[in-house]
Protein backbone atom coordinates (compact mmCIF):
# COMPACT_ATOMS: atom_id res chain seq x y z
CA UNK A 1 0.00 0.00 0.00
CA UNK A 2 1.19 3.57 -0.62
CA UNK A 3 3.03 5.19 2.27
CA UNK A 4 5.16 8.32 2.73
CA UNK A 5 8.81 8.68 1.74
CA UNK A 6 10.75 11.72 2.96
CA UNK A 7 13.47 12.18 0.35
CA UNK A 8 16.18 14.57 -0.90
CA UNK A 9 15.52 17.18 -3.57
CA UNK A 10 17.04 15.15 -6.41
CA UNK A 11 14.67 12.24 -5.80
CA UNK A 12 11.93 14.12 -7.67
CA UNK A 13 14.05 14.02 -10.84
CA UNK A 14 14.37 10.25 -10.94
CA UNK A 15 12.53 7.93 -13.27
CA UNK A 16 12.36 4.19 -12.98
CA UNK A 17 12.06 1.24 -15.32
CA UNK A 18 9.31 -1.32 -14.78
CA UNK A 19 10.18 -3.92 -12.16
CA UNK A 20 9.45 -7.30 -13.66
CA UNK A 21 6.39 -6.40 -15.71
CA UNK A 22 4.78 -3.36 -17.29
CA UNK A 23 2.52 -2.51 -14.34
CA UNK A 24 4.93 -2.92 -11.43
CA UNK A 25 7.06 -0.07 -10.13
CA UNK A 26 9.65 0.35 -7.39
CA UNK A 27 6.94 1.84 -5.15
CA UNK A 28 3.16 1.33 -5.11
CA UNK A 29 1.23 3.73 -7.31
CA UNK A 30 0.31 6.83 -5.33
CA UNK A 31 3.26 6.42 -2.94
CA UNK A 32 3.98 9.85 -1.43
CA UNK A 33 7.31 11.72 -1.67
CA UNK A 34 7.83 14.79 0.53
CA UNK A 35 10.89 16.98 -0.04
CA UNK A 36 12.68 19.03 2.65
CA UNK A 37 10.73 22.17 1.62
CA UNK A 38 7.41 20.27 1.97
CA UNK A 39 6.71 19.95 -1.76
CA UNK A 40 4.73 16.76 -2.28
CA UNK A 41 4.69 14.20 -5.10
CA UNK A 42 2.94 10.92 -5.97
CA UNK A 43 4.48 7.89 -7.69
CA UNK A 44 3.03 7.53 -11.21
CA UNK A 45 3.35 5.40 -14.30
CA UNK A 46 3.56 7.43 -17.51
CA UNK A 47 1.60 6.40 -20.61
CA UNK A 48 3.21 5.70 -23.99
CA UNK A 49 4.31 9.33 -24.50
CA UNK A 50 7.28 11.15 -22.99
CA UNK A 51 6.33 13.68 -20.32
CA UNK A 52 6.33 17.43 -20.88
CA UNK A 53 7.55 19.57 -17.99
CA UNK A 54 5.09 21.99 -16.44
CA UNK A 55 1.94 20.25 -17.72
CA UNK A 56 -0.92 18.92 -15.65
CA UNK A 57 -1.63 15.21 -16.02
CA UNK A 58 -4.78 13.19 -15.41
CA UNK A 59 -5.74 9.58 -14.94
CA UNK A 60 -7.19 7.43 -17.70
CA UNK A 61 -10.85 8.24 -18.39
CA UNK A 62 -13.45 5.63 -17.48
CA UNK A 63 -14.43 3.09 -20.11
CA UNK A 64 -18.21 2.86 -20.46
CA UNK A 65 -18.09 -0.89 -21.12
CA UNK A 66 -16.42 -1.42 -17.74
CA UNK A 67 -19.05 0.45 -15.68
CA UNK A 68 -22.22 -1.00 -14.17
CA UNK A 69 -21.29 -4.49 -15.29
CA UNK A 70 -23.35 -7.52 -14.29
CA UNK A 71 -21.67 -10.06 -12.01
CA UNK A 72 -21.32 -13.36 -13.89
CA UNK A 73 -21.41 -15.84 -10.97
CA UNK A 74 -22.40 -15.86 -7.31
CA UNK A 75 -19.59 -14.87 -4.90
CA UNK A 76 -19.79 -15.69 -1.20
CA UNK A 77 -18.95 -13.42 1.71
CA UNK A 78 -15.17 -13.30 2.35
CA UNK A 79 -14.30 -14.09 -1.27
CA UNK A 80 -11.09 -12.30 -2.26
CA UNK A 81 -12.07 -11.72 -5.87
CA UNK A 82 -14.94 -10.49 -8.00
CA UNK A 83 -15.89 -10.78 -11.65
CA UNK A 84 -18.28 -9.27 -14.16
CA UNK A 85 -19.00 -9.39 -17.88
CA UNK A 86 -17.59 -6.53 -19.96
CA UNK A 87 -19.05 -4.97 -23.08
CA UNK A 88 -17.59 -2.99 -25.98
CA UNK A 89 -13.96 -2.69 -24.83
CA UNK A 90 -11.37 -5.30 -23.84
CA UNK A 91 -9.29 -5.09 -20.67
CA UNK A 92 -5.55 -5.62 -21.10
CA UNK A 93 -3.68 -7.62 -18.49
CA UNK A 94 -3.31 -5.90 -15.09
CA UNK A 95 -4.60 -2.48 -16.21
CA UNK A 96 -6.68 -2.37 -13.03
CA UNK A 97 -3.78 -3.33 -10.77
CA UNK A 98 -3.85 -1.17 -7.60
CA UNK A 99 -7.23 0.18 -8.71
CA UNK A 100 -10.70 -0.32 -7.27
CA UNK A 101 -13.70 -2.53 -7.95
CA UNK A 102 -16.84 -1.14 -6.34
CA UNK A 103 -20.32 -2.62 -6.16
CA UNK A 104 -22.50 0.13 -7.56
CA UNK A 105 -25.99 -1.39 -7.59
CA UNK A 106 -28.38 -4.08 -6.38
CA UNK A 107 -27.16 -6.94 -4.16
CA UNK A 108 -24.01 -6.04 -2.20
CA UNK A 109 -24.02 -2.42 -3.38
CA UNK A 110 -22.06 0.29 -1.62
CA UNK A 111 -18.67 -1.39 -1.09
CA UNK A 112 -15.27 -0.59 -2.64
CA UNK A 113 -12.43 -3.12 -2.82
CA UNK A 114 -8.78 -2.46 -3.68
CA UNK A 115 -7.35 -4.62 -6.45
CA UNK A 116 -4.07 -6.46 -5.95
CA UNK A 117 -0.70 -5.04 -6.94
CA UNK A 118 0.74 -7.05 -9.86
CA UNK A 119 4.10 -8.30 -8.58
CA UNK A 120 3.94 -10.83 -11.42
CA UNK A 121 2.11 -10.47 -14.71
CA UNK A 122 -1.56 -11.41 -14.31
CA UNK A 123 -1.54 -11.23 -10.51
CA UNK A 124 -4.18 -8.49 -10.51
CA UNK A 125 -6.17 -9.96 -13.36
CA UNK A 126 -5.82 -11.68 -16.72
CA UNK A 127 -6.74 -9.96 -19.95
CA UNK A 128 -10.44 -10.00 -20.84
CA UNK A 129 -12.11 -9.77 -24.23
CA UNK A 130 -14.52 -6.98 -25.08
CA UNK A 131 -17.47 -9.25 -24.30
CA UNK A 132 -15.61 -11.48 -21.85
CA UNK A 133 -15.49 -11.85 -18.08
CA UNK A 134 -13.00 -9.74 -16.11
CA UNK A 135 -11.97 -11.38 -12.81
CA UNK A 136 -9.99 -9.17 -10.45
CA UNK A 137 -8.09 -10.36 -7.38
CA UNK A 138 -8.30 -8.21 -4.26
CA UNK A 139 -5.37 -6.87 -2.26
CA UNK A 140 -4.40 -8.82 0.86
CA UNK A 141 -7.01 -8.34 3.58
CA UNK A 142 -9.75 -7.24 1.17
CA UNK A 143 -12.77 -9.58 1.14
CA UNK A 144 -16.38 -9.32 0.04
CA UNK A 145 -18.46 -7.96 2.89
CA UNK A 146 -21.75 -8.98 1.29
CA UNK A 147 -22.33 -11.93 -1.04
CA UNK A 148 -22.79 -11.07 -4.72
CA UNK A 149 -25.26 -12.65 -7.11
CA UNK A 150 -26.00 -12.21 -10.80
CA UNK A 151 -28.17 -9.15 -10.13
CA UNK A 152 -25.17 -7.32 -8.63
CA UNK A 153 -23.31 -4.69 -10.64
CA UNK A 154 -19.61 -3.82 -10.45
CA UNK A 155 -17.63 -0.86 -11.78
CA UNK A 156 -13.87 -1.16 -12.39
CA UNK A 157 -11.67 1.92 -11.90
CA UNK A 158 -8.02 2.38 -12.84
CA UNK A 159 -5.56 3.62 -10.26
CA UNK A 160 -5.42 7.40 -10.53
CA UNK A 161 -1.65 7.24 -11.11
CA UNK A 162 -1.61 4.43 -13.69
CA UNK A 163 -0.57 5.39 -17.24
CA UNK A 164 -1.26 9.08 -16.70
CA UNK A 165 -1.61 11.47 -19.63
CA UNK A 166 -1.79 15.22 -20.22
CA UNK A 167 -5.14 16.60 -19.11
CA UNK A 168 -7.79 16.96 -21.76
CA UNK A 169 -9.44 20.37 -22.14
CA UNK A 170 -11.63 20.17 -20.15
CA UNK A 171 -10.27 17.22 -18.11
CA UNK A 172 -12.01 13.85 -18.40
CA UNK A 173 -10.76 12.23 -15.19
CA UNK A 174 -9.08 13.01 -11.87
CA UNK A 175 -5.90 15.10 -11.87
CA UNK A 176 -2.77 13.13 -11.00
CA UNK A 177 -0.32 16.04 -10.70
CA UNK A 178 2.15 18.27 -12.52
CA UNK A 179 5.00 16.72 -14.49
CA UNK A 180 8.66 17.47 -13.68
CA UNK A 181 9.48 16.47 -17.27
CA UNK A 182 11.87 13.62 -16.55
CA UNK A 183 10.08 10.46 -17.71
CA UNK A 184 10.26 8.83 -21.11
CA UNK A 185 7.32 6.78 -22.35
CA UNK A 186 6.13 3.98 -20.07
CA UNK A 187 8.32 4.97 -17.12
CA UNK A 188 7.57 5.50 -13.44
CA UNK A 189 8.20 8.95 -11.98
CA UNK A 190 7.15 11.45 -9.28
CA UNK A 191 4.23 13.75 -10.14
CA UNK A 192 3.90 16.94 -8.06
CA UNK A 193 0.60 17.57 -6.24
CA UNK A 194 1.50 20.25 -3.65
CA UNK A 195 3.86 23.22 -3.33
CA UNK A 196 5.42 25.65 -5.78
CA UNK A 197 5.56 24.45 -9.41
CA UNK A 198 5.96 26.03 -12.84
CA UNK A 199 2.78 25.28 -14.83
CA UNK A 200 1.67 26.29 -18.32
CA UNK A 201 -0.63 29.35 -18.10
CA UNK A 202 -3.72 29.77 -20.25
CA UNK A 203 -5.18 33.27 -20.38
CA UNK A 204 -4.67 36.01 -17.81
CA UNK A 205 -3.83 34.83 -14.29
CA UNK A 206 -3.86 36.97 -11.16
CA UNK A 207 -1.40 36.48 -8.29
CA UNK A 208 -3.13 35.39 -5.13
CA UNK A 209 -6.23 34.02 -6.89
CA UNK A 210 -7.16 30.36 -7.40
CA UNK A 211 -6.50 28.54 -10.66
CA UNK A 212 -8.22 25.54 -12.14
CA UNK A 213 -7.25 22.90 -14.66
CA UNK A 214 -7.44 24.52 -18.10
CA UNK A 215 -10.65 23.89 -20.03
CA UNK A 216 -9.40 25.27 -23.35
CA UNK A 217 -5.68 24.34 -23.39
CA UNK A 218 -4.55 20.81 -22.52
CA UNK A 219 -2.21 20.49 -19.54
CA UNK A 220 -2.58 24.14 -18.46
CA UNK A 221 -4.06 26.18 -15.64
CA UNK A 222 -6.39 29.15 -15.98
CA UNK A 223 -8.17 31.48 -13.58
CA UNK A 224 -10.97 29.70 -11.77
CA UNK A 225 -14.35 30.41 -13.35
CA UNK A 226 -17.81 29.53 -12.12
CA UNK A 227 -21.13 29.74 -13.89
CA UNK A 228 -24.52 30.33 -12.31
CA UNK A 229 -27.20 27.86 -13.34
CA UNK A 230 -30.54 29.36 -14.32
CA UNK A 231 -34.00 27.84 -14.52
CA UNK A 232 -34.72 26.27 -17.92
CA UNK A 233 -38.14 27.94 -18.17
CA UNK A 234 -37.02 31.43 -17.18
CA UNK A 235 -38.43 34.25 -19.33
CA UNK A 236 -37.10 37.79 -19.16
CA UNK A 237 -39.43 40.52 -20.45
CA UNK A 238 -37.90 43.95 -21.09
CA UNK A 239 -39.84 47.17 -21.46
CA UNK A 240 -36.80 49.23 -22.43
CA UNK A 241 -33.37 48.60 -23.87
CA UNK A 242 -30.85 47.28 -21.36
CA UNK A 243 -27.05 47.56 -21.16
CA UNK A 244 -25.08 45.06 -19.10
CA UNK A 245 -21.48 44.07 -18.43
CA UNK A 246 -19.63 40.99 -17.19
CA UNK A 247 -16.49 41.40 -15.06
CA UNK A 248 -14.25 38.30 -14.97
CA UNK A 249 -11.61 37.34 -12.41
CA UNK A 250 -8.90 38.76 -14.67
CA UNK A 251 -10.39 42.24 -14.42
CA UNK A 252 -11.69 42.25 -18.00
CA UNK A 253 -15.11 43.85 -18.58
CA UNK A 254 -17.28 42.66 -21.48
CA UNK A 255 -20.30 44.81 -22.32
CA UNK A 256 -23.45 43.78 -24.15
CA UNK A 257 -26.94 45.12 -24.81
CA UNK A 258 -30.41 43.60 -24.97
CA UNK A 259 -33.06 45.29 -27.09
CA UNK A 260 -36.54 45.65 -25.66
CA UNK A 261 -39.20 43.32 -26.99
CA UNK A 262 -42.94 43.22 -26.54
CA UNK A 263 -44.36 40.04 -25.08
CA UNK A 264 -47.56 38.84 -23.50
CA UNK A 265 -45.71 36.35 -21.31
CA UNK A 266 -45.57 37.33 -17.66
CA UNK A 267 -42.10 38.08 -16.35
CA UNK A 268 -40.48 35.40 -14.20
CA UNK A 269 -37.64 35.59 -11.75
CA UNK A 270 -34.18 34.29 -12.62
CA UNK A 271 -33.32 31.23 -10.55
CA UNK A 272 -29.83 31.53 -9.04
CA UNK A 273 -30.47 29.01 -6.30
CA UNK A 274 -29.15 26.09 -8.34
CA UNK A 275 -25.60 24.85 -8.19
CA UNK A 276 -22.41 26.42 -9.46
CA UNK A 277 -21.02 24.95 -12.66
CA UNK A 278 -17.24 24.60 -12.95
CA UNK A 279 -15.72 22.65 -15.83
CA UNK A 280 -12.30 22.12 -14.27
CA UNK A 281 -11.18 21.34 -10.71
CA UNK A 282 -9.32 23.98 -8.70
CA UNK A 283 -5.66 22.91 -8.46
CA UNK A 284 -3.98 25.71 -6.48
CA UNK A 285 -3.21 29.42 -6.12
CA UNK A 286 -1.30 31.61 -8.57
CA UNK A 287 1.91 32.94 -7.00
CA UNK A 288 3.54 34.59 -10.03
CA UNK A 289 1.25 35.50 -12.95
CA UNK A 290 3.39 35.14 -16.04
CA UNK A 291 1.79 35.85 -19.46
CA UNK A 292 -0.51 33.40 -21.20
CA UNK A 293 1.38 30.49 -22.88
CA UNK A 294 4.30 31.10 -20.47
CA UNK A 295 4.76 29.05 -17.31
CA UNK A 296 3.40 30.67 -14.16
CA UNK A 297 4.42 29.83 -10.61
CA UNK A 298 1.56 27.97 -8.95
CA UNK A 299 1.22 26.82 -5.35
CA UNK A 300 -0.34 23.44 -6.17
CA UNK A 301 -2.91 21.81 -3.94
CA UNK A 302 -4.29 18.82 -5.85
CA UNK A 303 -6.52 16.52 -3.82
Amino acid sequence: MPQTFYGPYDERNQDYANSGNANLGRFPLGHRLILPDDREYRFCLNDGTAEIAGRLYQSVASVSGHLNRAVDVVRAIDAALASATLVTTLAAIDIYAEGVAHTNDVTGEGYAYRIRRAFTAGAAHAAAAATGVLTVNFAAGEMLQVALDTTSEITFTRNRYHQVLITAAPPTAGISGCSPGVAAADRFYWSQIRGYAAVLASGTLRAGLPVMCGITTAGSVESTKRRIQVGASTTLVLTSNGSFAFLDSGGVTTGFSILAVSSSVAAQGIDITGGIAQNGPTVGICVKANPSTDHALINLDIC
